[in-house]
């Protein structure tokens, strides 16, 4: 069973950041994630080190034409040290189109209310985590993980996009 945020609420406007990507090493604020969209897909991760969080980096790679499509844009953030990321995305044929976002400190982890500091399955981590966000940075669609294993479902996502954020 999926967890509320324990800091945000549908409706809230989120917090803003400002990471580094694994993938171009440029840096991304919220604003220039959301900037010419109708809303952002943030997806938290516990690190490219987690299999189960890997599938689903491959499950939103496969979804992006769908999603971009609907104006969505999608970004990941990785509870883990930005060069731990980047060796691991090194070894990898084609990378991701999307930003891979490293949290090392785990300052958004924790300003999104996702972050795990201790289970038998991970220290210090993310539980596993998808939030839709529309063009004024309003948190309109919520899923956090309770276990590693518990993914937000696409489908739910695309139908909360296109209610609310008009998507069609």
């Amino acid at each position: 069973m999926p967890r509320p945020s324990i800091t945000l609420r549908l409706g809230d406007r989120v917090p803003t950041f400002l990471l580094r990507d694994a993938i171009s090493d440029s840096t991304f604020d919220l604003d220039s994630l959301l900037a010419g969209h109708r809303g952002l897909l943030l997806v938290f991760h516990r690190g490219m080190w987690c299999p189960s969080c890997r599938r689903q980096l491959t499950e939103l790679e496969e979804a992006l034409p769908t999603l971009e499509g609907a104006g969505i844009r999608v970004a990941a953030v990785l509870a883990q040290a930005w060069y731990r990321v980047r060796v691991s995305l090194e070894k990898l044929d084609n990378p991701y189109r999307f930003p891979i976002l490293c949290d090392g400190d785990r300052k958004v982890v924790k300003a999104y209310g996702v972050w795990h500091p201790l289970g038998i399955d991970a220290f210090n981590s993310a539980h596993p985590a998808s939030f839709l966000i529309d063009s004024a940075s309003i948190l309109r669609y919520s899923f956090v993980g309770s276990t590693q294993f518990q993914r937000a479902p696409m489908g739910d996502i695309l139908s909360v996009a296109e209610r609310e954020l008009r998507v069609q």
